[in-house]
């Protein structure tokens, strides 16, 4: 007797608290789109700041560093990428360029 008892108060309770919320609207809201973190490019990950960089070479020839990029920079403002081997800057120190990058050492 006692477990109908129980089963009686667990169903009734059950009951109530389902009719509490049943009255009550439905709120909806728009679900925030976020891509997955494995989705998300590197670059996006982490914020880098790059900057530009304008120098010259010691022959008088203008160059502009962005990051690890070396490009020449020709009379009409055209950039090419900068030729590889050491180049000696206008101060006096010297930087090694292959495929247009800056080779650190």
């Amino acid at each position: 007797m006692n477990k109908i008892i129980l089963a009686a108060l667990i169903t009734t309770a059950s009951a109530i608290s389902f009719m509490a919320y049943a009255n009550e609207p439905v709120k909806s809201e728009p679900a925030a789109v976020t891509a997955p973190a494995a989705e998300a490019p590197a670059a996006m990950t982490a914020k880098e700041e790059v900057k530009t960089v304008a120098g010259e070479l010691k022959d008088g020839t203008k160059i502009e560093t962005t990051g690890d990029k070396v490009e020449v920079v020709g009379k009409d403002g055209k950039k090419t990428p900068a030729p590889d081997g050491e180049h000696t800057l206008k101060d006096g120190s010297k930087i090694t360029v292959k495929g247009g990058m800056l080779v650190k050492k």
